[in-house]
Parts: structure tokens; C-alpha cells; sequence
């Protein structure tokens, strides 16, 4: 009699290394954000134009693009991209909302800015991950040849 490989044990054994993936991704994104942005609320006044700009500098949020880019090339790598697409981009909107709506300078429009986060940086995820995988399947031989 021959043994088959059962669709429930083949769930049993994947299913703690794509938690880890989870909570790996949903963990240094989101940690990623509150350690770049999310501590930064002040928005600096410039007498000279009589306008306010930030609160967020370049390098923070050149920082935080490159570490999601990183972490969706390595999802891309190890063939998780879906994963990474589901789950980066709500740990980043997650962060920014809980900042943005608690803002006592908010002006209301953080649903807004919301939206444009969370399109930004699935389209972003979307990029690096599924380009990543694709690069790394032709490079891999197959066990044909």
C-alpha cells in the first residue's frame, strides 16, 4: 500500500512557519513605523512663508520605504509574496492611523491620508515581492533539467 501525504499534515507543518512569516512581517513593519514615524507628531512653523510643514522628514520616510522594501524582497525571496502583501501594508496603515487620528493638530482629513498609505504601500509590496519571486524562479533550475 502506498502512502500518500496528507493534505491536513502538509497544513500541520506550514502553518507555524507561515505564522512566523506573519508575525515577522506584521511585527518589523509596524515596528518600523512607530520607530521612524510614528513618534514624530510636531510640525515645524516657517515664519518667513507663514506655513507649516512635517511633521516627517525625508530620511524617515526614506527609511521606512527602505526597510518595507526590504522586507517584501525577502517575503518576494522566499516565496511569500502574498503574504507580505496582506500583511505589511495593514501593519503601516494600522500605525498611521492610530497617529493621525489621535493628532490634537489633526485637521480631520487622516481617512484621507489613510487611503493613500495603505494604496502606496500595497502598490510598493505589490512591486518588490512579485518582482522578487518572479526573478528568483528563473534563476532556480528546474528539476527537469
Amino acid at each position: 500500500m502506498t502512502e500518500h501525504a496528507s493534505p491536513l499534515r502538509a497544513d500541520l507543518t506550514t502553518f507555524p512557519r507561515t505564522l512566523g512569516w506573519v508575525a515577522g512581517l506584521a511585527v518589523l513593519s509596524g515596528g518600523a513605523y512607530w520607530a521612524l514615524l510614528g513618534w514624530d507628531s510636531e510640525k515645524d512653523f516657517h515664519p518667513d512663508t507663514n506655513s507649516y510643514t512635517g511633521p516627517w522628514s525625508a530620511w524617515q520616510v526614506l527609511g521606512l520605504a527602505a526597510i518595507v522594501g526590504l522586507l517584501a524582497f525577502a517575503a518576494g525571496r522566499a516565496g511569500r509574496p502574498g503574504l507580505a502583501t496582506a500583511v505589511i501594508p495593514v501593519a503601516i496603515t494600522t500605525g498611521f492611523v492610530v497617529t493621525a487620528s489621535t493628532d490634537p493638530q489633526g485637521d480631520g482629513l487622516w481617512p484621507i491620508g489613510a487611503a493613500l498609505v495603505a494604496l502606496g504601500t500595497v502598490a510598493g509590496v505589490v512591486l518588490v515581492a512579485y518582482v522578487t519571486r518572479a526573478l528568483s524562479q528563473l534563476r532556480r533550475p528546474s528539476a527537469a533539467s
